[in-house]
């Protein structure tokens, strides 16, 4: 969580004549060497009388604090390794400026929210444990308080790879009150194509906000959370949108090919002059593969755990909870639509190698985890290999979804507003989540609340939008796309102070700045995870662009789903865009 506010403490027992130094070298291979030498006993040139006393060992920075007399001090500033060696800021009076601080009501409920309303989750991050209890239900919210940062994301770029993001809304503008321009740059992906040799591809990348246009509203509520100046995290980031799950590309399966696009992209910027360095890029993924839904009549075989069972003779009720012991959900009922498994998670191979090849050019990519109920387990875990088979096809069920199971990226969980340190009752669990963070219920940016497919209740306009011009909102939903924005817009305020830091970096910064554990939601069969929210369940994905049966489509957004009146959740069909 990023710190909203540092007061110097003395370290505890200083020896006399000694205090706490921080020491920073030129690289991290320094500070290794540094340690050696500091740490053993006769080891160091400098103090050869003893091991010195180590305060701070920092896992993404490349300086470490140690207590030390002035004397040593000196000594220790002619080391070709290191930088500074200097008193805290704040011990020389030295204080951090503020970058942003925001004062309102941070809302937890899901409807009749107040055009002036704030994300919850910007609250309940920044104040960590202090407010673990906060919230016995979802009509609680924090009224009147005041929440500050010391980052804004200034000079990090921050790629929303999802459907189509406003770039007019006034919450991406510069300046608070909507005007300044905005800071979603209208880029032109296909300026690479020659060079990335698809030719094929249209000259011209495109940005529309006719409202006849298709889509909007997820892409512009995930950017605002990463990104936007009142209910975002990265205020001062700039904003890049890569929409590839609408038809504004102009791109079939756009999919296979948007990670060449991106690692050109974060390798050929241009130096910043204000840095002098290219700038970070994050980039954040609300969206992931999947395959067909089965009816449970066509699901023949079972393997859990290294036991393939075959269960074609079984009824529909006995499959059921054979199923469901061995974690696979099952939707719908007997008498009206069947049982049936909706939807289970896919890897794909072939963009998994991509995301790696991303990550290693220095992409920091963040992804959600899933609503869909479905076990993200790790590789080599018990349940990695758990599959059923309905003819003709076998699917791995708990292998988790590519982007967000691939290896090295940050997978995100999400965090109900009932209960804070609780999951979402709609989050993907398992032991390949990371960490967890507010996923239900959360404001932010949207276009619109009139598309008859696209029903998000308590929109209200948002008081900054200009008459005559499109209708711009602000408006609740829910999902694990909803917490993956909030790592995304926390690691890009931290990239800002650690413009070098790595994706391996941002998930140690992750973890040891999460609560150490987080509930199971009331159900006992949850294993309890680290970081903000618990465990188990998720929703489902919006079909893509292919309908075949079996295979892998594309371009799921990560959002929750309508409830039936009799308390059954049914699959929420919004749309299919063909090609």
């Amino acid at each position: 969580m990023i710190v909203t506010s540092i007061t110097y403490k003395e370290p505890p027992t200083l020896p006399v004549g000694k205090t706490e130094y921080i020491i920073t070298c030129k690289t991290y291979e320094d500070l290794q060497s540094l340690y050696d030498d500091m740490e053993t006993p006769g080891g160091s040139l400098y103090i050869p009388d003893r091991a010195v006393d180590l305060v701070h060992r920092r896992a993404i920075s490349r300086n470490t604090h140690y207590i030390l007399s002035e004397e040593e001090a000196v000594e220790i500033r002619k080391d070709e390794r290191v930088i500074a060696c200097e008193l805290p800021a704040q011990k020389r009076g030295i204080e951090p400026i503020k970058l942003w601080t925001q004062t309102g009501d941070f809302d937890k409920v899901e409807e009749n929210i107040d055009n002036n309303d704030k994300n919850w989750g910007l609250y309940r991050m920044i104040k960590g444990d202090s407010v673990s209890n906060w919230g016995s239900n979802s009509t609680t919210e924090i009224s009147n308080k005041t929440i500050s940062t010391t980052a804004s994301g200034k000079n990090v770029d921050v790629v929303i790879v999802d459907e189509h993001v406003r770039p007019d809304h006034p919450e991406f503008a510069v300046n608070p009150d909507g005007t300044g321009g905005s800071r979603v740059n209208q880029f032109n992906w296909f300026q690479y194509k020659s060079a990335l040799g698809y030719n094929s591809h249209p000259s011209t990348y495109t940005y529309s906000d006719s409202a006849a246009s298709p889509n909007g509203n997820h892409g512009t509520h995930v950017a605002g959370t990463v990104a936007g100046n009142r209910q975002g995290w990265a205020r001062d980031a700039n904003i890049y949108n890569m929409s590839f799950l609408d038809s504004l590309s102009g791109v079939t399966d756009w999919d296979q090919f948007l990670w060449d696009y991106l690692r050109y992209f974060h390798k050929n910027k241009a130096i910043n002059p204000e840095t002098g360095r290219r700038n970070p890029t994050i980039t954040n993924h609300s969206w992931g593969y999947s395959s067909s839904s089965r009816l449970l009549s066509d699901i023949t075989l079972v393997t859990h755990r290294g036991t393939t069972t075959n269960v074609s003779g079984y009824s529909a009720s006995a499959k059921k909870t054979f199923l469901e012991d061995r974690l696979v959900p099952v939707i719908g009922n007997d008498s009206s639509l069947g049982f049936f498994v909706y939807r289970p998670p896919a890897r794909v191979a072939a963009v998994d190698a991509d995301i790696q090849d991303a990550i290693n050019d220095g992409v920091i990519v963040i992804s959600a985890a899933g609503n869909s109920f479905w076990n993200c387990e790790e590789f080599g875990g018990q349940d990695y290999d758990n599959r059923f088979v309905a003819s003709p096809f076998s699917y791995y069920h708990s292998r988790g979804s590519t982007p967000s199971a691939a290896d090295n990226v940050i997978c995100v969980g999400a965090i109900g507003a009932k209960v804070a340190e609780h999951k979402a009752d709609f989050s993907n669990w398992g032991g390949r989540v990371d960490i967890w963070a507010p996923g239900e219920n959360i404001i932010s940016s949207m276009f619109d609340n009139i598309q008859s497919n696209d029903p998000y209740p308590g929109a209200v306009s948002d008081p900054r939008s200009v008459p005559g011009q499109p209708i711009y909102n602000i408006g609740s939903i829910s999902g694990t796309s909803m917490a993956s924005p909030q790592i995304c817009g926390i690691i890009a305020c931290l990239t800002e102070q650690e413009p070098n830091l790595t994706q391996a970096e941002a998930l140690q910064h992750l973890i040891e700045n999460s609560l150490p554990e987080v509930g199971s939601n009331g159900n006992p069969t949850q294993t309890p995870y680290e970081g903000f929210g618990d465990s188990n369940n998720r929703y489902s994905f919006i079909p893509k662009k292919r309908s075949d049966d079996g295979m892998a489509s594309p371009a799921q957004l990560h959002k929750n789903r309508n409830t039936s009146a009799s308390g059954v959740k049914y699959p929420r069909v919004r749309y299919q865009t063909t090609s």
